[in-house]
Order: structure tokens, then C-alpha cells, then sequence
């Protein structure tokens, strides 16, 4: 079974190319008829087309649908997604992480390199210090206890 993959294959190409192709020979036939006038049109020998109010109207049409859209049900479909106030999963839930202490750094750093060619990996001759490998990086995502965010904010401090 093959693997499904965002990159290009042969029939890939042909479908994006044929659409491109569609696309823009709508959008000449839509101009044409948008903008040239019905003598024309006549003269040619083209008598059965649409009025010319709709192509003003469908596109107003559509843009007032996607506006719709933006503003009224994909949000009210994110808040249908949201849990209660009430609900336990706010604090916590399947994805909660506390870090319970500050971990210190160890004092190793792995020796593997992962350069393509090791002959001219820097990590030979580029030594940091513990101090530098602390600073520079950044930790790693956790979640704050409720109990430690209610103290901080809510708990009165008394006055001096």
C-alpha cells in the first residue's frame, strides 16, 4: 500500500494543472460577460446568457456567506466545542503536565553527533559552558497548578 504524502505525483500534477487551466477560462468567460455589452454579445450571435445583475449579485452573494461564516458559525461551533465553566477538564484533563519541581541540568552533554558529515561537525571544537547550555534554552511547556495560580492571585496579602 502506498503512503500517503502531500508531495507531487504525476497525477497530482495533471489535476492541479487541468483546474488552473478550468479556473482561468471561467474567469475570461466571466469577464466577457461582465463587462461586455449585450450588442456585442448579439452581434456575435449569443442570445441566451444570464443578466448582468448576477454577476454583481453572486459574488456580494458569497462574500456575505463567508462573512456569515466567519463571524457567526465557526465561532459558535468552537464554542460548542468548549467545556462548561463547571467542568473539571478546564483545570485539568488527559494532556495536563506539572512540573513539580525545577530540574536541574545535567552536567553532560551527549557526545553523539547528528551532522551529516562528522568531519566537519563543529561540536569538536565548540565547547559551552553549563551556564551558557542554561541560558540558552528554552524549557519546556507545563501547566500551572490551580492551587499556586489561586494563591497568587486571590490570597490577601497582609498589609505591612
Amino acid at each position: 500500500m502506498p503512503e500517503h504524502t502531500p508531495a507531487p505525483t504525476p497525477s497530482r500534477s495533471l489535476y492541479g494543472f487541468f483546474m488552473y487551466l478550468f479556473s482561468k477560462t471561467v474567469l475570461a468567460i466571466y469577464c466577457v460577460w461582465a463587462i461586455t455589452p449585450d450588442s456585442y454579445l448579439h452581434y456575435l450571435n449569443i442570445y441566451y446568457y444570464p443578466q448582468k445583475y448576477w454577476a454583481i449579485a453572486v459574488p456580494i452573494q458569497c462574500l456575505v456567506g463567508l462573512t456569515m461564516f466567519a463571524f457567526l458559525v465557526y465561532p459558535s461551533s468552537n464554542l460548542m466545542l468548549t467545556t462548561t465553566i463547571k467542568s473539571l477538564n478546564t483545570i485539568h484533563d488527559t494532556f495536563t503536565r506539572y512540573d513539580d519541581k525545577i530540574t536541574e541540568r545535567s552536567n553532560s552533554v551527549d557526545n553523539k553527533c547528528i551532522c551529516v558529515n562528522s568531519t566537519k561537525c563543529m561540536k569538536l571544537t565548540y565547547s559551552a559552558s553549563n551556564k551558557e547550555l542554561v541560558e540558552n534554552t528554552v524549557p519546556q511547556l507545563v501547566d500551572l497548578d490551580i492551587r499556586i495560580v489561586s494563591k497568587k492571585l486571590y490570597l490577601c496579602k497582609k498589609d505591612k
